[in-house]
């Protein structure tokens, strides 16, 4: 949030200083295609927006997501599909909030918060001094930001045993690694899950491939994904079984973010890597396509840095078609 306002200050002072504007808007060209720098919202005579934030939570005295401080006094809650609680929410945890944003887009009201960890199941291999597991097929990659619940802790991950069952939240990179946010010592021992991206696809045997775990979908009761299967390339959520030789049998296979839910011309706002990349006005984050165009405006970098995985914040609007039109990208610093 703070960051943003800095920039607003820097622009507003621009603005006054080279145009008397009219629209609410100027020009500018720095080393590259002019860049329109857009009208931000005005705190007057403004209605709420409707708003879907997706990335990792913090908490300081209320819930912040993507910068914004949300009120959650009267927002209901989902961990892994399942109702929950606020104190279920853990700092780190990587969510989708619907709700409202006020005027300004600072601060909003959270109407649901929605968490689904990356993966849930046993460890198969770890690399403590490399600071890599291997989970369920998943390569993971503990950060210097990683959040533990303790008796986990950065020092602690030697003594964990091949078989310990954990829960991961975190942002996948473009290689399909999970870079995690948020790391614990999971109690399941049994049901669990993936997020990730299919390939390899058998319309035959109903299998496919999340990076290196074969999941079955034969026996899926619950299929709800655009088109009604999976085709490779779509990000998926999996929960199910793993079967003796190492095959996730899937109950339920769904999407964790779920475009066909977003309002037209609602607020977007997620934090990602750019895990497929087509040009610097078209590429996706967490399955979602993105497209810039001359409104777009860029913080700690231009457009010629949008590549392969780079980590981002994009702020934007749904279009109604699938895409999200960015107004404003932030390149992690």
């Amino acid at each position: 949030m703070f960051r943003k306002i800095i920039f607003q200050l820097f622009m507003l002072l621009l603005v006054f200083a080279l145009v008397s504007c009219g629209d609410g808007s100027v020009e500018l060209s720095y080393e590259g295609p002019t860049i329109n720098v857009p009208d931000y919202p005005s705190t007057t005579n403004q209605l709420p927006t409707a708003v879907a934030s997706i990335g990792p939570m913090s908490w300081l005295s209320k819930m912040i997501v993507n910068e914004v401080v949300y009120d959650t006094s009267a927002a209901g809650v989902t961990i892994n599909g399942e109702t929950g609680v606020l104190d279920d929410l853990l700092i780190g945890y990587v969510v989708t909030v619907n709700g409202t944003l006020d005027a300004a887009w600072e601060t909003g009201s959270a109407d649901l918060i929605s968490f689904n960890a990356n993966v849930v199941g046993p460890i198969e291999s770890i690399d403590p001094i490399g600071r890599h597991l291997l989970i369920m097929g998943q390569s993971v990659r503990i950060d210097t930001d990683t959040r533990y619940v303790p008796p986990l802790d950065s020092n602690s991950l030697s003594s964990l045993m091949a078989g310990t069952a954990v829960q991961i939240s975190g942002l996948p990179d473009a290689n399909g690694e999970i870079v995690v946010t948020h790391m614990k010592v999971s109690a399941e021992q049994q049901h669990f899950q993936v997020i990730g991206t299919v390939s390899e696809i058998n319309f035959g045997e109903l299998i496919f491939k999340i990076n290196e775990l074969t999941v079955d979908y034969s026996s899926a009761v619950v299929l709800d994904l655009p088109g009604g299967a999976p085709s490779n390339a779509m990000e998926v959520l999996a929960r199910g079984t793993l079967s003796p030789n190492g095959v996730f049998q899937v109950s339920e296979l769904t999407t964790n973010v779920k475009p066909s839910e977003f309002a037209t011309d609602s607020r977007i706002e997620i934090t990602g890597y750019i895990t497929r990349y087509n040009s610097d006005s078209d590429f996706f984050i967490n399955g979602l396509r993105v497209t810039t165009d001359l409104r777009t405006i860029f913080y700690y970098g231009m457009h010629n840095d949008l590549t392969l995985g780079a980590r981002v914040q994009v702020n934007g609007r749904w279009n109604g078609s699938g895409k999200l039109r960015a107004q404003e990208i932030w390149f992690e610093q």
